[in-house]
């Protein structure tokens, strides 16, 4: 007896199975993005709005992102930013701890930075600090002067953009004429929010100096200022008159006059520090 041909595709599908039980038929595609698997697989539009999401939060975070794969870095421009101009690709949330190392960080080309928001701590290797001075942090970016020319660079510590502005001492030497001014500068720390107008507060000439990038020279914004103290904040520069106990608004001009508030004679001495409470 000849041997019976097999039976075609769909008859052995439809055939009863051993038992009189029907055999379920599963059918399973794969998509060449689920084949990839993974974050990575991500449609690059859903991938553009998280990377807008990330970087709204944390700009060091979107650095992150940007890591992980190619795509994900292809949907998310760089955050590079040649003027430092954009609040969003500033470390905003992240400031810097320049006093628990025994190592000066200008000396060290180290700092490590903290985030107020989520406790989270880094430390970034900076070798732009070398032959720099570490003179002010304004908005995550560090305020540097240099120890031989005194030009002032701007710097974001994590995307290594920086934005050079002139030299001081020229300034110093036409119109402060003071010398010993500029020495003190060097151990001095007060800077704007802004990163375009830096100012400088000299507590020997009672002024105030202030440059944007790309001008030859720096200028003076005040001359007759005397302040005790600074405070940037949210793009204006404040300062406090210790003789006349007034708050005034240094930069930008305020055009009802500088003067914006006035302490409290309660508050007492600001020179004087307060004795430590006793147990």
């Amino acid at each position: 007896m000849g041997r019976s041909a097999p039976p075609s595709a769909p008859a052995a599908a439809a055939a009863p199975a051993r038992g009189g039980r029907k055999r379920k038929r599963h059918l399973v595609t794969t998509s060449p993005a689920a084949q990839v698997g993974g974050w990575a697989s991500l449609p690059t539009d859903l991938t553009r709005l998280v990377a807008g999401r990330v970087l709204a939060g944390d700009v060091v975070d979107y650095i992150a992102f940007r890591a992980v794969c190619s795509g994900w870095r292809a949907c998310a421009p760089s955050p590079r930013d040649p003027t430092l101009r954009k609040h969003l690709l500033r470390p905003r949330a992240w400031v810097a701890l320049c006093d628990g190392d025994a190592a000066r960080p200008d000396d060290a080309c180290e700092i490590t930075f903290f985030h107020t928001r989520t406790a989270r701590s880094l430390r970034v290797r900076l070798p732009e600090l070398r032959c720099h001075r570490i003179v002010g942090f304004t908005d995550g970016l560090i305020i540097l002067l240099h120890k031989r020319t005194t030009a002032v660079r701007v710097l974001n510590p994590f995307t290594g953009v920086a934005v050079d502005l002139p030299p001081l001492a020229p300034v110093f030497h036409q119109v402060v004429k003071n010398r010993n001014s500029l020495l003190y500068m060097l151990h001095q720390r007060h800077v704007s929010d802004d990163p375009h107008c830096r100012h400088r507060l000299v507590p020997y000439t009672a002024g105030v100096l202030g440059c944007e990038a790309g001008h030859p020279s720096w200028e003076v914004i005040h001359k007759d200022m005397e302040l005790l103290n600074t405070l940037p904040f949210q793009g204006r520069l404040y300062g406090f008159r210790r003789l006349t106990r007034q708050i005034v608004q240094v930069y930008p001009p305020n055009p009802l006059g500088p003067v914006v508030a006035h302490v409290p004679a309660k508050f007492g001495d600001p020179d004087i520090q307060s004795p430590a409470p006793t147990t």
